[in-house]
């Protein structure tokens, strides 16, 4: 009896595309259909009882997936993703428009979150009081649900903004909140991306 796929189309896709985005495209790898199933074997017998995770160095950033066995089938993670320099760094995600935080309770906060990573976050205070040295948050997506998280104050920022640590309250919120930034990660890259240069044929 064949053995399940363990990785869905999309997934073999995905990491097909990672592969290629990082290879130039005439040294690409054909890998066999029976070698993939192998693989999905493979990890799957680690998966149940190691953390795996699966990483990809794409244009001096590292994603980072983690991998988990569901039914039988492995899963990839939405991703963490590490600015790579000097200092690595979690990737900041720059919003194009400031986000109204939410109470626990749902109701408004009085705070704008500016700018955000898996790690931490700018946040704009409405009033001029101190600010708070721990916050519990909601942070509203756009098809209604909400993302918790935990935000500790770190310091004021020369912009006026605060630098709070942030962090989300349990496993499922922080998913959440992967899939939320790699979603902006996956925009800023379509928007800076070059345009391709078209050559002109030579009429003659």
């Amino acid at each position: 009896m064949n053995a399940p796929a363990l990785l869905t189309q999309a997934e073999l896709a995905f990491i097909r595309q990672l592969q290629q985005t990082s290879s130039p495209p005439d040294t690409t790898v054909q890998v066999q259909p029976d070698l993939l199933e192998s693989l999905n074997e493979f990890l799957a017998q680690y998966a149940a009882t190691e953390q795996l995770s699966l990483s990809a160095h794409v244009a001096n950033q590292l994603l980072t997936f983690d991998v988990r066995l569901n039914d039988d089938r492995l899963q990839l993670s939405a991703p963490k993703i590490v600015d790579e320099g000097d200092i690595n760094r979690a990737w900041r995600s720059p919003l194009p428009q400031p986000i109204a935080l939410q109470t626990p309770s749902g109701e408004p906060s009085g705070l704008w979150i500016h700018q955000l990573s898996l790690s931490g976050a700018l946040i704009e205070q409405g009033t001029s009081h101190a600010p708070a040295e721990r916050l519990q948050l909601r942070l509203p997506m756009e098809d209604g649900h909400t993302i918790e998280i935990i935000a500790e104050f770190v310091r004021p920022t020369e912009g006026g903004l605060l630098a709070y640590q942030l962090h989300a309250i349990d496993a499922h919120n922080d998913e959440q909140l992967r899939r939320f930034i790699y979603q902006r990660h996956r925009c800023e890259q379509h928007l800076n991306a070059e345009p391709i240069q078209l050559q002109k044929k030579d009429p003659r």
